[in-house]
């Protein structure tokens, strides 16, 4: 591993550094394995001096070299682990704003071209003109009731204006100001009449009045909201007409509820138990919202930097790891060039993440399938547990032909020890690796109902703009007084086609915006491409309830379903009611506005899911959404069209609403971890304007291919050597046991020459299934059997990690594969057992067999098998 520094006693990646003292699991396997190390320092030493040839000093660093990989990979992977968390809430505190303030943008814009306020605008300078005229013909100390009743038309108007602002507002719920102002930055009226201001010098007005922009956006101290410290506003001049150059009639500014609208996206960030502190910064890296601000106070000053994946950072007189993220933007917009923050303290960092419920929600054949995918963890972390593997084999090995070997007491009681600490290395390496293994999945777990809970953010603070857009714009002058007449003209009709097509070049999330008569008959659309269904009736029952609103506040919205209204795909089609101007509980016809659901969900969608450091979503991911009837909506992937019906647990769509839940399930010949989230609205949408559809966002990662496993491999990883044991007494036979399928077989010791590798086997094209190769060994070429076909097991593929026992048959050595090897146990004579026909019919060549001891735990009978007669068998096998 390069770039390394010593921690402690271990070498650990330079990266770590002032970060692995902090990871308390890391530590703690750390001690551990420190002590097995000096463990294995004397077993190590006492080998040298036993004469055994028991020279354990490659063993030992082998898993001192494995001790600085697993550790070293562990801390890489927990600090990965909270770097990826922190860092999902950064980008998704500062894009979900700005997603957001995209939407304002385009509201500034088309309330400023609103006809109530412009032609409020110009009544001023009329009024005023008249006024004056007033004034010049009369005395100028004598009653003037013409003055006094133009200023009372004024209130009247002023009034009217006020109403509409209200309405506005109430729609619009993310404003809690509406100023509008003369050239002269003069305040002609406002919503707020708290707001004590009259006049104001802010230059953003000055800026609105001749920037080439659409807007002008600010978001700092103003003199148009003196009582507050710092306001984000919206600014549009107001001009005559839609022409470029049309004369200014004023100003119009919106007040955005900043500090409203971060408090709920901090909120939905943030988790109970959560030490870290979310923030919002501007440019210059000061915070100007803060989910602690107790914590990280407004004004603060950040060192940031958006390239790096996190950075250690001291406040306050502690030390944080942080992230810092830029916007990705939206749609070509990115705000003000905030920044969104997450610290969290050193000392609580790596806290670890309960994995306890884990097994629990996941069926364990299905989390053991995907902690053993090799897909999921980096190279150099998967060759942990193959190496630890490799050298614990060896070792098992050694000690297993060191029993066989020797007799001396002293000789076996140093084997036991060296198996011993072999065996408690390995668990400890299999526990710290099982260990991160949960880890990661639980993260994975958490991360995909984190994208799907911002999927479905993203949905219902989209549509609660579609709801606040079809009630507006039902309210739009023209299209009451047109409608309220009993005839319409071309030029009536006209008129309704370009408001509508203004408003849809605006609002581009739309294919088609419609206006239609009480009769539900179509009058005008805004795509020109749609002009067909001009004079088309509208049956439908979401037209219906659209005509029987008498509540400008109210909405209708179709079912999710193909309609011809947008080329027989499915979609939602939100509408209003548009009422008589002089009668406003008469409905005189409605608006209907046509959602582009295809491209704009799966781009909330895509948005959602997981990516790779080069930004591109992670292979075989994807995301969709649905309804409680299992119906899909919308989907990233082809395989799922709006309409499917997904096969899937129904738990997923029984979630109550703003709430959770992640599992990994077997889907379509995958384990995929799947997060789930039901919608819970935003704001007033769908928590208490009346409105009910409740959508489940799922995001899907795909974990591991679901297939047949090797069981063979995970019954040799599991069993190990085992201690040898010894009945004691004269009268024993001592045995050399292994492991072929699930059968326990045994071969006097004294027959048993070695157990060695499969190094240097070669095939031997037409041998007999049975003879797996020759092999050298000892000067002599042997053969090598596999009887798993004789000893009537289910044939498994040779496996060349297996060992080779090898056997005396007479004048000459075999060698057997075998998957496992087990203990060496010395048996007394009353525990053997003659009979012979336990595995071969004919009892051609088991030598006996072994009773457990009666107080064993493990009550499986060992099969001894005569290594001669079933080589002998076998050549009979041969003959017929």
């Amino acid at each position: 591993m390069s770039d390394e520094v010593y921690y402690k006693d271990v070498k650990v990646p330079k990266l770590l550094t002032g970060l692995i003292n902090h990871m308390s699991t890391v530590e703690g396997y750390r001690e551990e394995l420190s002590n097995l190390g000096n463990q294995w320092d004397l077993l190590t030493i006492l080998g040298q001096m036993s004469g055994t040839g028991m020279d354990m000093t490659d063993t030992r660093l082998g898993f001192q070299r494995l001790t600085s990989e697993l550790l070293g990979q562990l801390g890489l992977e927990t600090l990965k682990t909270t770097v990826q968390e922190i860092g999902s809430k950064a980008q998704v505190a500062v894009d979900i704003v700005i997603r957001n303030l995209f939407e304002r943008t385009a509201d500034i814009g088309f309330l400023a071209t609103d006809d109530d306020i412009r032609a409020y605008l110009t009544s001023l300078t009329d009024v005023e003109e008249q006024i004056a005229i007033i004034r010049q013909q009369g005395e100028c100390d004598s009653p003037q009731p013409g003055v006094a009743h133009l200023r009372a038309d004024q209130a009247d108007r002023k009034a009217r204006i006020i109403e509409r602002f209200q309405e506005y507002v109430a729609k619009y719920s993310v404003y809690f100001n509406i100023i509008l102002l003369d050239p002269q930055g003069n305040v002609v009226v406002q919503l707020d009449e708290d707001n004590a201001v009259e006049h104001s010098s802010d230059p953003l007005l000055q800026e609105a009045l001749t920037t080439h922009a659409e807007y002008v956006e600010a978001f700092r101290a103003t003199d148009l909201i003196p009582a507050r410290e710092r306001g984000l506003i919206y600014g549009y001049r107001v001009t005559e007409t839609n022409e470029a150059d049309s004369r200014p009639l004023g100003i119009l500014c919106l007040c955005f509820r900043f500090e409203n609208e971060m408090a709920g996206v901090f909120k939905n960030l943030s988790n109970e138990g959560d030490w870290s502190v979310l923030s919002l910064l501007d440019k210059s890296g000061r915070v100007i919202a803060s989910s602690d601000t107790n914590h990280i106070p407004l004004g603060a000053k950040m060192e940031i930097d958006p390239t790096a994946d996190f950075r250690l950072t001291p406040f306050a007189g502690r030390e944080y790891l942080a992230t810092t993220c830029a916007t990705k933007g939206y749609q070509g917009y990115f705000g003000l060039g905030w920044y969104g923050h997450v610290m969290i303290q050193l000392e609580h960092a790596f806290d670890k993440k309960s994995s306890s419920d884990l097994r629990q929600r996941v069926a364990p054949e299905i989390l053991d399938a995907v902690m053993n995918d090799p897909r999921l963890f980096s190279e150099d972390l998967r060759s942990i547990p193959i190496q630890a593997d490799h050298i614990q084999h060896e070792l098992e090995r050694t000690v297993w032909n060191g029993n066989v070997r020797e007799s001396d007491g002293q000789s076996k009681v140093l084997l036991w020890n060296i198996s011993d600490a072999g065996a408690r290395t390995k668990m400890v390496f299999e526990k710290s690796i099982g260990n991160l293994h949960e880890t990661v999945v639980s993260g994975i777990l958490n991360d995909v109902q984190f994208q799907a809970a911002l999927a479905v953010d993203i949905m219902d603070r989209n549509l609660y703009e579609r709801a606040n857009d079809c009630r507006w714009w039902a309210l739009t002058s023209a299209f009451r007084t047109i409608l309220a007449q009993p005839e319409k003209t071309p030029e009536n009709i006209e008129t309704i086609s370009a408001i509508l097509a203004y408003i849809n070049g605006l609002y581009t999330v739309y294919s088609n915006l419609f206006v239609y008569d009480a009769n539900g008959r179509i009058l005008a659309v805004s795509n020109p491409a749609e002009a067909r269904i001009v004079g088309t009736v509208l049956n439908e029952d979401w037209v219906r309830d659209t005509l029987s609103l008498k509540d400008s506040q109210r909405y209708s919205v179709s079912s999710f379903s193909a309609t011809p209204l947008y080329d027989n795909r499915h979609t939602y089609i939100y509408g209003a009611a548009i009422t008589d101007p002089e009668q406003p509980g008469q409905c005189v016809g409605g608006i209907g506005i046509v959602f582009d659901s295809a491209p704009q969900f799966c781009e909330m969608l895509l948005d959602s899911l997981p990516r790779n450091e080069k930004g591109d979503v992670l292979e075989g991911c994807f995301g969709l959404f649905a309804d409680r009837k299992r119906t899909v909506l919308s989907s990233t992937d082809e395989r799922f069209a709006s309409g499917d019906i997904l096969d899937m647990d129904q738990a997923f769509f029984a979630l109550p609403n703003g709430e959770g839940t992640s599992r990994i399930i077997s889907f379509q010949g995958y384990y995929y971890a799947v997060g789930a989230r039901t919608s819970s609205g935003y704001r007033e949408y769908k928590r208490n304007d009346g409105y009910q559809n409740d959508v489940i966002a799922m995001v899907f990662v795909p974990l591991a291919e679901v297939a047949e496993r090797d069981k063979r491999i995970h019954r040799r990883r599991e069993m190990g050597v085992a201690a040898t044991t010894r009945d004691g007494g004269p009268d024993c036979i001592e045995l050399a046991t292994f492991y072929i399928g699930d059968k326990w077989l045994g071969i006097n010791a004294l027959k048993v020459k070695e157990a060695i590798n499969t190094d240097g086997i070669t095939t031997i094209p037409g041998a007999h299934p049975f003879v797996i190769g020759k092999i050298l060994y000892d000067g002599h070429i042997i053969n090598v059997i596999d009887v798993r076909t004789e000893l009537k097991l289910s044939q498994e593929p040779y496996d060349a990690a297996s060992p080779i026992v090898v056997m005396e048959t007479g004048n000459d050595c075999v060698g057997l594969v075998v998957d496992a090897l087990g203990e060496i146990p010395e048996v007394c004579m009353d525990r053997v057992d003659k009979k012979k026909n336990v595995l071969d019919a004919s009892g051609q060549y088991v030598e006996c067999m072994i009773k457990p001891q009666p107080n064993a735990d493990n009550k499986e009978l060992l099969v001894v098998i005569d290594p001669e007669k079933m080589v002998d068998a076998l050549i009979g096998v041969c003959r017929k």
